[in-house]
């Protein structure tokens, strides 16, 4: 692919302003003084070259110029038409659309994998279809024949073969057969993860040892929580209770014996000798109240409802 020199289409000028017509820039490879072959298009290839100088037109404006990927850096010299050096650089990286790599290129110069690639999710502020895009619903994607319900259509292939690929957990209608591809061109549906009423959580693991934050997580698309909870006695917080006593009365024994030393002292237990009186239970009433209703509590935090899109 190419690079498109940042300078290209720009108007130099001299100390007093006027444009300098006929400036020269040479280019070179990156920590050297061997020439590189500079283009006139995106497309590069040898219809394409410039001369090497390029030189500024009747206005002191640059050509746009082009440079192969492939030779990484370059060095570049701008001199006036007479030759005075105004400045040289060295060093300088070619950078084009991402996914690049040198050569012929072609003629277009958009990425489409330079911003997203297959697989890839964003959330959006709408609810429709979105080009490029299916909603992570739980519906199916297939090919035109397949009946799919979310989009059945031959661009949800490198979809289905990705998602395919990466969760085995994911149902196949008609069932998973012996590759992506062979499901793919069976015209089998495959459902998408579902992402409906869920947010985001890392897995546990993720290429390292578990973070034991969420144990259970350790598996592409595990699903867990709930929106609401109701506890059990072993979650509930250790506390006390109110307790209301009013006051009450014990039975205890009269004793009016002789033998028993300043009579109608109250004792744990009769004895022999005794002539006991029990009094009437006079019990007021001990209250232990309880507190709560039982019902579940909102397990859900601050959130936003917005679509999940995946990459087609």
């Amino acid at each position: 692919m190419a690079g498109f020199w940042n300078q290209s289409n720009t108007q130099i000028h001299d100390q007093n302003g006027k444009p300098l017509i006929g400036a020269k820039a040479y280019f070179y490879l990156g920590g050297t003084s061997t020439p590189i072959t500079v283009y006139k298009a995106f497309s590069l290839g040898e219809v394409n070259e410039h001369p090497n100088p390029v030189q500024t037109n009747g206005a002191g404006f640059f050509p746009p110029v082009y440079l192969d990927e492939a030779d990484e850096f370059f060095r570049v010299r701008i001199t006036t038409a007479s030759g005075v050096i105004l400045f040289d650089v060295d060093g300088l990286p070619i950078i084009g659309p991402a996914g690049g790599g040198g050569g012929g290129g072609g003629d277009n110069p958009v990425d489409p994998d330079a911003v997203s690639k297959t697989g890839d999710m964003k959330p959006r502020y709408g609810t429709g279809l979105h080009s490029g895009w299916v909603r992570g619903n739980g519906r199916t994607i297939g090919s035109a024949t397949s009946g799919a319900s979310e989009r059945a259509n031959s661009d949800t292939q490198p979809l289905f073969e990705w998602l395919w690929n990466e969760d085995n957990a994911l149902v196949i209608v008609g069932g998973r057969g012996a590759s992506a591809l062979a499901d793919w061109s069976a015209n089998k549906q495959l459902t998408l993860p579902d992402f409906r009423g869920a947010t985001f959580v890392g897995l546990d693991t993720m290429g390292n040892i578990a973070a034991n934050a969420i144990p259970a997580a350790t598996s592409l698309g595990w699903k867990g929580g709930a929106a609401t909870h109701t506890m059990t006695i072993a979650e509930m917080p250790f506390h006390d209770h109110d307790v209301l006593d009013p006051g009450h009365a014990h039975m205890q024994h009269d004793r009016s014996s002789p033998n028993a030393a300043g009579g109608g002292t109250d004792l744990p237990v009769a004895a022999p000798n005794d002539n006991p009186t029990l009094t009437e239970p006079n019990f007021t009433g001990i209250g232990i109240f309880g507190r709560g209703g039982g019902l579940p509590h909102n397990n859900v935090q601050p959130s936003v409802a917005v679509t999940i899109y995946i990459r087609l």
